[in-house]
């Protein structure tokens, strides 16, 4: 039965949206009004564009989404249900509209005659590859439910290292921004009020002082014109990363950051590893799960290398020697990689691999986190304390002088 995306509006006028399964557009308007509600716009699920979820900002799967989602359909089939009335019963439990059109599309896909990887493959929503292949391999194999919680599993891992990083940037980053803010509303409103009485009384102020009121009457002056230079800035980087070739160049050069580069390297290390160890322990062959693995790599530097070592595997080289003459920079894979293939247990290397590199980057972005803190404290309590005795010290002079 297909799914249709309506909005509508309740019988107090207030506009509402949802999804609803009927055999056809004119049996969705008819329960519609069975339910009191006055449809103002309907389109079929299954058949929404990919260009139209994504004007709506839908076309991106959250992977913890997605990761439910998965581990939901995986425990249903395990209990026996059929993969139809499973995605049923989990459309009636979506905790969120986008959930059950997701689900709906995939639902309305199966029962037109489709197996759920091509269901994947034709939804709206951007599914990635991997979790398409690999579920499409479960369902020749007949084990779809081990695949399926397999895959969620890789997912949160995936999303974890993404959200380490995050973590990682978020935290100094808004710091320093809130830092900015006050610093400059103070240095707009504040400072000049209170130091209009010290210049007034033609005395020698403090260095200290001075070099506040510079300050401030630098940002009152040139103020805007640093704001929309910072904007223009971020517009002309935002085009500049439309191009492949610019794009791959700063992620060339984001790799040899102090600190982060090591991170970003080890995040997308980690990510190839379980994507692609999931990828052969669930049966996908090699060329092919290496295809798919390197999608997964968000740097398009380590892509391309990467993508070198599939090409490399396909004119007959073994995976070692592609990933030592690649030049990846980690020892630690490779020789994992070597192993496993020397004892035919490549997969579960991989994952190993994988499991190294995530508790590596948690650790080192804890400790950052840890030495950051007080650095960052000290700093805006150093701001602070300029500020003050730029107030202060003109203050007590007078009072001496009484």
């Amino acid at each position: 039965m297909p799914a249709f995306d309506y909005s509508a509006y309740d019988a107090s006028g207030k506009r509402v949206s949802g999804v609803i399964s009927a055999d056809s557009e004119r049996h969705a308007r008819r329960l519609l009004k069975e339910k009191q509600l006055l449809p103002s716009a309907l389109s079929e699920v299954s058949k929404m564009t990919v260009k139209t979820a994504r004007a709506r900002r839908e076309s991106r799967v959250n992977n913890f989404d997605l990761s439910l989602l998965l581990q939901q359909q995986a425990i249903l089939i395990q209990s026996g249900l059929p993969l139809e009335d499973a995605l049923r019963m989990t459309i009636e439990q979506a905790e969120t509209d986008k959930q059950r059109r997701m689900l709906q599309s995939w639902r309305s896909e199966i029962i037109e005659g489709r197996s759920f990887s091509e269901a994947l493959r034709r939804s709206p929503y951007k599914i990635p590859e991997s979790i398409v292949a690999g579920i499409s391999v479960g369902e020749e194999s007949g084990h779809l439910h081990e695949v399926l919680m397999r895959l969620a599993e890789d997912l949160e891992s995936s999303a974890e290292n993404r959200k380490t990083i995050s973590r990682a940037m978020i935290y100094p980053a808004t710091l320093i921004a809130t830092s900015i803010i006050v610093v400059g509303i103070m240095m707009v409103w504040v400072v000049p009020k209170i130091t209009a009485v010290f210049t007034s009384s033609n005395r020698e102020l403090p260095l200290i002082t001075r070099i506040i009121i510079n300050i401030s009457e630098f940002t009152q002056s040139y103020g805007l014109f640093l704001l929309l230079a910072v904007g223009l800035l971020y517009l002309g980087f935002s085009q500049a990363m439309r191009d492949p070739q610019r794009k791959r160049r700063w992620h060339e050069f984001m790799l040899t950051l102090p600190g982060l580069g090591r991170w970003i390297r080890m995040a997308n290390i980690a990510d190839w590893s379980r994507s692609l160890g999931v990828l052969l322990s669930n049966g996908v062959p090699a060329l092919a799960a290496l295809k798919i693995a390197s999608s997964v790599v968000t740097n398009l530097h380590l892509r391309s290398k990467m993508e070198a070592v599939t090409e490399a595997m396909r004119q007959g080289s073994t995976l070692h020697k592609a990933l030592l003459d690649s030049d990846i920079g980690s020892g630690f894979l490779v020789h994992m990689v070597g192993s496993g293939e020397a004892s035919s247990e490549l997969d579960k290397m991989l994952l190993r691999v994988s499991d190294y590199y995530s508790l590596r980057l948690n650790n080192a972005v804890e400790v950052f986190l840890k030495l950051i803190n007080p650095v960052l404290i000290i700093f805006m309590g150093i701001i602070i304390l300029s500020v003050v005795a730029a107030v202060m010290l003109p203050i007590m002079d007078m009072n001496n002088m009484i």
